[in-house]
């Protein structure tokens, strides 16, 4: 049974989404149910892989057992089982939000089955074995995106979602140039064999494989909402409902700095100076206009928004190390950050909920009306900030030590004040939200919808608990995808 275990992140959701859409098409509660133990069963299986994958283990899937590189080929290794977990455990309290949060007709337009296929096309993303597969799920992820962005087909999310189709379209197109460049230079596109003939490449090929490269890093950057492409994100993902809005914050931008973790190291090594330098300066671009951004603003999920941009920087800052220590930052600080972001977005959807406004000056006075909203704000918020003994202390902690090493003091200097300017923005929303007069109605929340930010709350007070422990496999990642032999030999000569 674990022999099949990498192919079932990929299954399980197609499965569920073609039940829903052909068997429980006419009955809100019986999606609702089923979506929710499917998920929870997703999530048993990937707790499974990344408990058998914790040893170091690379587990290879050739689908139709074509031998590499010239079959479909499946991939998982700790990075693949991290992502899946995280992306499972957020699609979780944002189903749970959703119970509360959507409306019926939204549920009644196949919200369930495309929550499905945008889990498909992400768990796709974490799994599968070269560019080409990769550029397919990527299209997967887009059409549920796009169609989970205009659900509704509200005014607002219309305008939001017409500028993201195009400008996806134009990064899926750069995709595919790169793409050909790399399989006309090479002649393949499975990434371990790729790892094998770029690092020999000379002459032309070495030239044409350094294009792919910068399309690829272009590609990746706007799929990840880093400086200067992410222009898209703060009115998208402000237009759809929380729920909704919360999985994007959450995971989706995560895709592409997976992407960049995975593609970088392994398939272009000789290029990881020119790839590390760009992504350290676009990082701390990023940091810097993500969080001015978020300061300027006063419509809560359009300042987090902002706020994505920013710690993205974080991401990539500490990615473009291309250091052990490094790399670990970055999925330390990932595994925090998707647990946090998702869990501010939600927090937002209770308020607006709840006061029926967007805005931090039309709310004030929830401390007095919603004290155990404050108190999750109150953590979620100080963890974004970095302030102990919150998870996102340790995080940013392990990326300023890891730029220190490196000697990197300008921009580790970026990454402090772009904290500095994150707790301003959070107390921000807690001053004028939480105390001051009240204003306006109350209106009833869903137990549910608190429910499922406790559920994210609590995970990351969690992860702040057993920092030791998670850095440590966060090191022993870092280390396997900076040493990618042992990819390249379970690729492409065991098992034949």
């Amino acid at each position: 049974m674990s022999a099949h275990l990498p192919i079932l992140p990929i299954l399980w959701p197609l499965a569920t989404a073609l039940v829903l859409l052909l068997v429980l098409r006419r009955s809100v509660a019986a999606q609702r149910a089923f979506s929710l133990v499917s998920l929870l069963g997703l999530v048993a299986i990937e707790v499974a892989l990344l408990l058998w994958l914790s040893g170091g283990e690379i587990a290879v899937y050739r689908l139709g057992n074509w031998e590499a590189p010239f079959g479909i080929l499946l991939m998982a290794d700790r990075l693949s089982a991290i992502m899946l977990l995280l992306a499972s455990i957020t699609a979780v309290a944002t189903l749970l939000f959703a119970f509360g949060d959507l409306d019926e007709r939204r549920e009644r337009m196949h919200f369930y089955p495309l929550f499905q296929f945008l889990l498909l096309g992400l768990n796709g993303a974490f799994l599968t074995g070269d560019i080409f597969n990769l550029f397919v799920w990527y299209e997967v992820t887009l059409i549920a995106t796009y169609a989970l962005l205009t659900l509704g087909s509200e005014a607002r999310q219309l305008r939001a979602g017409l500028p993201f189709l195009a400008l996806n379209l134009t990064g899926s197109t750069l995709f595919l140039a790169a793409a050909g460049l790399i399989y006309g230079a090479t002649g393949t596109l499975n990434m371990a064999h790729l790892s094998v003939l770029t690092a020999a490449a000379d002459g032309a090929s070495a030239v044409v494989v350094q294009v792919a490269t910068v399309l690829l890093l272009v590609v990746f950057c706007f799929k990840a909402a880093l400086f200067p492409l992410y222009f898209w994100l703060p009115d998208g993902y402000p237009a759809p409902p929380a729920a909704i809005s919360a999985f994007f914050g959450g995971v989706a931008t995560k895709v592409g700095v997976y992407s960049m973790m995975r593609v970088f190291p392994l398939v272009f090594p000789e290029q990881r100076a020119l790839v590390g330098e760009g992504l350290m300066a676009l990082g701390a671009v990023s940091m810097l206009v993500g969080v001015w951004g978020a300061v300027c603003q006063t419509e809560i999920r359009r300042l987090l928004s902002f706020h994505i941009v920013s710690q993205i920087g974080y991401l990539a800052f500490a990615l473009g190390l291309l250091t052990e220590a490094g790399v670990a930052a970055a999925i330390f600080y990932m595994i925090h950050y998707t647990l946090v972001k998702c869990g501010l977005f939600l927090v937002a959807g209770v308020m607006e909920r709840m006061t029926g406004q967007n805005s931090v000056k039309k709310i004030g006075g929830l401390m007095e009306s919603a004290p155990a909203l404050a108190a999750l704000f109150f953590v979620a918020g100080l963890s974004l900030a970095g302030l102990p003994p919150w998870s996102g202390f340790f995080a940013k902690i392990v990326v300023v030590v890891a730029g220190f090493q490196q000697e990197r003091y300008l921009y580790t200097g970026i990454a402090v004040l772009t904290g500095l300017f994150t707790l301003f923005s959070m107390m921000k929303i807690w001053h004028l939200s939480f105390w001051g007069e009240p204003a306006g109605e109350r209106r009833p929340v869903p137990r549910v919808m608190y429910g499922a930010v406790a559920l994210l709350v609590a995970c990351s007070v969690i992860f702040a608990a057993v920092f030791q422990p998670v850095h440590a496999f966060a090191r022993q990642t870092a280390a396997q995808l900076l040493a990618p032999d042992n990819y390249v030999r379970a690729v492409l000569w065991e098992g034949r």
